[in-house]
């Protein structure tokens, strides 16, 4: 049975009439233009020389596929309503080569700033160009004598009467007119193809570049999801969710994990098999897309409060998402103590199994099943999940290597704990940028390579490099201080600037006072702090019965700063100067307001920007009454006289402890009529928006409470 479709022709003005018209199109899963000029010019010249250039494959059909809607700066029209689009599954880089060089624009490439100039490839004029191994269509910068090429392309008689004006010869005038008409009467090779099922194209495109570009499952799930009536662009959507990321410091998530999510909800095997995934249904996409979105966001909410993993970078594995997300998806919730621990376990199980290096559409439909069973309040078996971490001796072995799934675990561990730096005390501040090779700012040897490779035994060289010699710093952290040095040496220089430089080590899992650091023996400090760390993951992989309590508050400041959240270093002691400064009693007041005249929040007294903890003693300092007893008075007191004594059942205080240090947490509730700050006679309004307190103008007010009050 032969279906092979037959060759066509098309003439260039008809090519390019069509890609004006909207009915020729380039699908967004081709790569994006890249020839160059010259690239282009070889092109026109076999053309111009009667050559054969290849057959231009194209899929019609009255499906709408996501398309590239702008060459280089030109937008592209739609496709007329009732007409079929034919898409290029092969021959994109030479048609797209001809329409810019019909137009003679100046476009923009992908990733370029410049602008290439398409007028400059013109048409040699010169003569013998065939002895001078010369090609007739060129680089302007290889012709002396020449016309554009985009000139050529649209010549006619009135073009001619002009050059015949600006000096052109009869010859040359005859030449450029022979040169068109072979460009208008050139016959390009086109082969259409009519099977209207997006499958079928697909395959020919990946049989056609089998040399070339292989297309991602996503890229097909992309293509084949597009809709334009629901304005639905899969690619788009999750380039927009990632830039959304970007602010948690969870970019660059592969797309495969919403894929795998999307088939392990919609499909009724539970698998994620590519054969299971290109067999989803469009409209069950788009019905669960959100929703999937959404269960990603609070995954990674979760990973970042409650495992306190702040940034990707350290995530063992992308997939993890997957099941925590299914278990969002599944119940709608956050998941209850129990489940909590249930599902830390699996966490920290796959991760130190090396569950997700091979295989993992199978491992995740298996380990779905395991989620079910934590939904219904059951602790799932684990028989088959290897642990390659079981004593502190296999801890001390591992090298350290950013790449490997067991050290990032290890590093969670760490970051867990909120590591601060040696000589500030400060929260380290993690970057997905710094994380990214073993050499990076983030990553410091406690007991300096240098050190141990020139002052260790032979038995301890081996063990330079150990997971368990790393801590996390911030990138700040100025290493040239610590060179090659002993710890005990760069410590104590450290001490005399970081009163809490104990607090500090503690944080990474290291006793200030061990004799291991105070005698500088490498053997022992990694026996000590690997046996930390491995009791660290049995507390993880060995789940307790008891239900774990969720801490609120220190998840909000994990969270940071946002609409419902504000961080105040101080109430009324100004850091800069070390005195009172009562703008900063006015902050706090206009804060509380804007809380009020929005949707209510919470304001932290004594956390840092960064979300560390400064404590409140800094204020203590400042009042008659130097306690928690005298703050609280004199805060009343401040929010009584700025925003009245009848808004005091709005607000509450309570006073958690975060990282050891006393905190004041005001709670705000909304306002059922607007909340003023007078303030040196003037009453002024407040309210929340895009994560800080800002102020509205009189009309501003009028149009924000229309409705709300």
């Amino acid at each position: 049975m032969n279906n092979q479709p037959k060759p066509d022709s098309k003439t260039y003005d008809d090519l390019i009439a069509d890609v004006k018209k909207g009915i020729i199109k380039v699908p967004k899963f081709q790569r994006d233009f890249v020839w160059d000029l010259k690239a282009t010019a070889k092109l026109l010249d076999s053309i111009l020389k009667g050559y054969p250039i290849g057959t231009f494959i194209l899929w019609e059909t009255d499906q709408r596929i996501n398309d590239i809607k702008n060459i280089g700066g030109f937008d592209l029209p739609e496709t007329p309503l009732g007409r079929n689009v034919q898409y290029v599954l092969d021959g994109q880089q030479r048609i797209t080569s001809l329409f810019a060089a019909y137009l003679g624009e100046k476009i923009r490439k992908s990733g370029e700033k410049k602008f290439t100039d398409y007028n400059d490839i013109v048409v040699n004029l010169e003569e013998n160009l065939e002895e001078k191994e010369k090609d007739i269509v060129t680089v302007r910068d290889e012709a002396e004598i020449y016309i554009p090429l985009h000139d050529v392309l649209n010549f006619n008689w009135d073009m001619g009467e002009k050059l015949k004006e600006q000096g052109f010869s009869g010859g040359n005038i005859s030449k450029i007119n022979n040169y068109s008409s072979a460009f208008k009467t050139y016959a390009f090779s086109t082969v259409t193809l009519r099977q209207n099922d997006i499958e079928s194209a697909i395959e020919v495109f990946t049989r056609i570049n089998t040399g070339g570009k292989v297309l991602t499952l996503f890229e097909i799930m992309s293509a084949k999801t597009y809709d334009e009536a629901n304005n639905f662009d899969m690619q788009a959507r999750w380039e927009q969710f990632q830039k959304k990321l970007n602010d948690s410091k969870y970019e660059n998530i592969s797309p495969s994990v919403i894929l795998q999510i999307l088939s392990l909800i919609i499909s009724e095997t539970k698998e994620c098999k590519r054969k299971t995934i290109l067999g989803l249904e469009k409209a069950d996409i788009l019905e669960k897309w959100d929703d999937a979105i959404s269960a990603i966001e609070k995954t990674i909410d979760y990973f970042r409060t409650v495992l306190r993993i702040p940034v990707s970078q350290l995530l063992p594995y992308d997939t993890l998402i997957v099941p925590f997300a299914y278990f969002f998806l599944k119940t709608g919730k956050s998941p209850s103590g129990q489940q909590r621990k249930y599902l830390e376990e699996l966490f920290w199980r796959s991760s130190l199994s090396l569950r997700y290096s091979s295989a993992t559409e199978s491992k995740l439909a298996a380990d779905i099943k395991k989620v079910d069973l934590i939904i219904e309040g059951q602790r799932p078996p684990y028989q088959e999940f290897k642990l390659y971490i079981n004593s502190p001796e296999d801890l001390r072995t591992t090298d350290f290597s950013t790449g490997n799934a067991i050290c990032k675990s290890i590093l969670c561990i760490l970051a867990y704990h909120e590591p601060k730096d040696f000589d500030s005390n400060g929260k380290v501040l993690l970057d997905n940028s710094y994380l990214k090779i073993a050499s990076s700012k983030n990553y410091h040897h406690f007991f300096p390579r240098a050190y141990v490779r020139k002052n260790g035994s032979d038995a301890e060289t081996p063990y330079a490099n150990s997971i368990v010699n790393i801590t996390l710093v911030s990138a700040e952290l100025n290493k040239k201080r610590i060179g090659a040095k002993a710890p005990s040496v760069y410590l104590e220089d450290f001490a005399d600037e970081n009163s809490e430089l104990k607090h500090a080590l503690k944080s990474h899992l290291i006793d200030l006072d061990d004799a291991s650091i105070i005698q500088n023996d490498f053997t022992a400090f990694l026996k000590k702090r690997s046996e930390a760390l491995h009791a660290e993951i049995l507390k993880r992989i060995e789940p307790s019965e008891a239900s774990t309590k969720i801490d609120p508050v220190h998840e909000m400041i994990l969270q940071g700063e946002g609409q419902l959240v504000e961080f105040k270093s101080t109430l009324r002691y100004d850091m800069r100067t070390g005195e009172v400064n009562k703008k900063l009693e006015h902050v706090i007041a206009k804060t509380v307001a804007a809380f009020m005249n929005s949707e209510g929040g919470s304001l932290f007294i004594g956390v840092d920007d960064h979300g560390n903890a400064v404590g409140l003693d800094l204020d203590y300092g400042t009042l008659k009454k130097a306690d928690r007893d005298g703050l609280q008075l004199h805060l009343g007191n401040i929010l009584d006289s700025y925003l009245g004594k009848d808004v005091m059942k709005l607000w509450r205080l309570d006073w958690p402890l975060y990282d050891d240090k006393q905190l004041c947490h005001v709670q705000v509730t909304r306002a059922s009529k607007p909340v003023y700050v007078t303030h040196e006679g003037k009453d002024e309004f407040f309210v929340r928006k895009e994560g800080s307190s800002q102020p509205l103008s009189r009309a501003e007010e009028y149009e924000w409470n229309k409705g709300r009050f």
